[in-house]
């Protein structure tokens, strides 16, 4: 354990090592006064670092578990924030989902684990909850040291008009002259400057939820550069209708049958992104598994109908989405 600089809100900073020579971060929160203090590793979406779920005081996903009496560790997979190649390893600079479910995951299940001497429970949003699909289902990951899961905004497919999205997006950002990093965090932070007040905002968000320039900060500072290999893979299941491993031979989407964990999963009925029959659609392959299901929007009683990004970062986030999280988890310790 090492003193985090850069994140001082943190009680620890942790640093566990993946097998294939990666130095992940992950940020501590403790439990406050009550609560059963059960760990809960948080991870975020696609190329985002912890402060898309620890992002201030008001918006932390992170401190609101922790205040509420759970043990939250925000995970940093590799090349996020503060997780780096490990000084000596052999970790390689390009990397693919693949090697998130493979070495990242199960290296911060176990260290945490170990920390606490308790089963963990992960929570992901978007990509942060494939990834549990993917090490819990094709993967057989977890056993004894995982106890249960959330995914917030999680698909197993991509809606068309994502799918041409996405594949349009990654071609563009395929084709810029770099070599194995996208550097995604100055083009998107352009094209939020474009783009922040149109109605292209609706794709990701719901603008009646977010504050402008709250959000526009958080993401600037959230999204990290990625791997090409990884926008490959990406671009390869909008454009294919799959959710597969990057050489084709492992169908994680199928192997949602072999996942036994209690799941609370959750979708924002004004996703675009990831469609509330896109995330509900797992159910249909997770045979064996225990699963609530909640839909957030207007609907179902609650104030907004949430999107992609305001399901974390929506002004009605932390009275409404949180709380509803803390109490699930409560009852599945």
């Amino acid at each position: 354990m090492l003193p985090d600089m850069d994140a001082a809100v943190a009680d620890e900073v942790h640093f566990p090592r993946t097998a294939d020579g990666w130095r992940l971060a992950l940020h501590r929160h403790r439990a406050r006064a009550g609560g059963s203090a059960a760990p809960v590793i948080l991870c975020g979406g696609y190329g985002c670092n912890r402060h898309f779920l620890d992002y201030d005081e008001r918006y932390s996903l992170a401190r609101f578990l922790a205040r509420s009496g759970f043990d939250a560790w925000v995970l940093e997979l590799r090349g996020r924030g503060l997780a780096q190649r490990a000084a000596g390893g052999s970790g390689s600079r390009s990397w693919t989902f693949d090697d998130l479910a493979t070495h990242d995951v199960p290296a911060a299940i176990a260290h945490v684990a170990e920390n606490t001497g308790r089963p963990v429970t992960w929570l992901g949003h978007s990509m942060g909850g494939m990834l549990l699909y993917a090490y819990a289902g094709s993967l057989g990951g977890g056993g004894a040291t995982l106890k249960a899961g959330v995914t917030i905004a999680s698909p197993i497919a991509f809606p068309q008009m994502v799918s041409t999205l996405v594949s349009q997006i990654g071609t563009v950002l395929l084709q810029l002259p770099f070599s194995d990093t996208i550097h995604q965090r100055l083009v998107l932070g352009m094209l939020w400057g474009l783009l922040g007040r149109s109605t292209a905002l609706t794709v990701g968000m719901n603008p009646d939820n977010i504050d402008h320039s709250t959000v526009g900060r958080a993401l600037r500072l959230a999204l990290e550069n990625v791997p090409r290999l990884k926008l490959q893979q990406l671009a390869r299941w909008a454009s294919e209708g799959v959710f597969c491993s990057a050489d084709g031979r492992i169908d994680y989407r199928a192997g949602l049958a072999r996942l036994r964990l209690p799941l609370l999963i959750m979708t924002g009925s004004a996703d675009r992104l990831a469609t509330p029959e896109a995330v509900g659609g797992a159910r249909e392959y997770l045979v064996a598994a225990e699963t609530t299901y909640v839909e957030l929007g207007r609907a179902q009683g609650h104030a907004v109908d949430y999107g992609h990004v305001d399901v974390v970062l929506g002004q009605a986030a932390p009275a409404e989405v949180f709380p509803l999280i803390a109490d699930w988890l409560r009852e599945h310790q």
